[in-house]
């Protein structure tokens, strides 16, 4: 009887030790994740929105849009996103109603959503939803265009952008634009 009385308290020490030295790693623990996490937040990319790389002079060069006035927008939505559109009648659709043909006109638009820090596995699961990719070479690490989402995502230098592009009802001609544009942010980003 007198073993079990001097076991039980050392028992009971010894859980506490335990648990202490346990409680003891777990803060060390924390405590090398928040450095790592303050370490990288102290060296962030100098680039904050893809306006940055691709400016109004850019779009109106790219596309020669001087003569007409161009929406431009630089916010963050899920990812930081610049935004450009102008009414030039390049886009359309064409619906039947009641016999009669209407010309529905679209504006023109270039969108460009940046990712940081990207990996190929965000990528490639970025790009999973394209049905009909196809492969763009010599362009960043990997580049796949979507014709029916009329969009080039790109991955460069652990960015990844999506640059979607609208300017005509013409497939071949938004692709064309689109590795354009890619290009020239690829270039930026050296």
């Amino acid at each position: 009887m007198k073993n079990t009385k001097i076991n039980i308290p050392m028992a009971i020490t010894l859980l506490f030790v335990l648990a202490c030295n346990n409680k003891e790693n777990k803060s060390n623990t924390n405590q090398v994740a928040v450095a790592d996490k303050d370490k990288k937040a102290e060296t962030p990319s100098s680039i904050d929105s893809p306006c940055e790389l691709i400016s109004l002079e850019d779009i109106k060069t790219m596309f020669v849009t001087a003569d007409f006035p161009i929406e431009t927008e630089d916010k963050v939505l899920t990812y930081p996103t610049c935004i450009y559109k102008w009414e030039d009648g390049q886009v359309f659709s064409v619906r039947k109603i009641a016999d009669q043909e209407l010309k529905l006109t679209m504006p023109s638009e270039v969108l460009i959503v940046m990712v940081k820090g990207c990996t190929e596995d965000m990528y490639k699961r970025s790009t999973k939803v394209y049905k009909q990719p196809q492969e763009i070479p010599n362009l960043g690490d990997m580049a796949v265009w979507d014709s029916r989402m009329s969009q080039l995502s790109f991955l460069s230098q652990g960015y990844m952008f999506h640059v979607h592009v609208k300017v005509s009802n013409e497939d071949q001609e938004n692709m064309k634009k689109a590795i354009e544009v890619s290009n020239l942010i690829a270039t930026k980003l050296k």
